[in-house]
């Protein structure tokens, strides 16, 4: 006779898109073949589905560009939990990202200064004469 073991395991996501943030609830049916080969089958809603690292596409926006993060990672950052309105984008609405555009902004900056004093160098001759 094979054991079976079945647990519930609560997987949060971010969608790399719309930077949307949820969470599934999966039950997880572990047991062994009579070969002792491990088998695990994932179940949503009764239904069986993919493991939660494999082929999860946003509810918000259908992008199938999705992390996931550690369990419970949302229960000890409570800026990126669900329930908070400012995370999740409205529908068809992009979310601000200022920091990378500032980040970019910079360092486009910096290699336009370290590009402009070499081409000076060049055009003037080294300092000093």
């Amino acid at each position: 006779m094979r054991e079976a073991v079945s647990a519930r395991e609560t997987w949060p996501f971010e969608c790399l898109h719309c930077l949307r943030v949820w969470e599934e609830e999966y039950v997880v049916h572990r047991t062994r073949d009579e070969q002792g080969v491990d088998l695990v089958m994932w179940t949503r809603d009764e239904v069986v589905v993919q493991p939660p690292w494999s082929g999860m596409t946003c509810p918000g926006c259908g992008c199938g560009t999705v992390t996931s993060f550690p369990t419970g990672y949302l229960a000890h950052h409570p800026e990126t939990t669900p329930s908070r309105p400012a995370v999740e984008a409205p529908a068809r609405e992009t979310p601000a990202r200022g920091a990378p555009l500032a980040s970019h902004t910079l360092l486009a900056l910096a290699l336009l200064l370290l590009t402009g004093a070499g081409l000076y160098e060049r055009l003037c001759g080294p300092a000093g004469l």
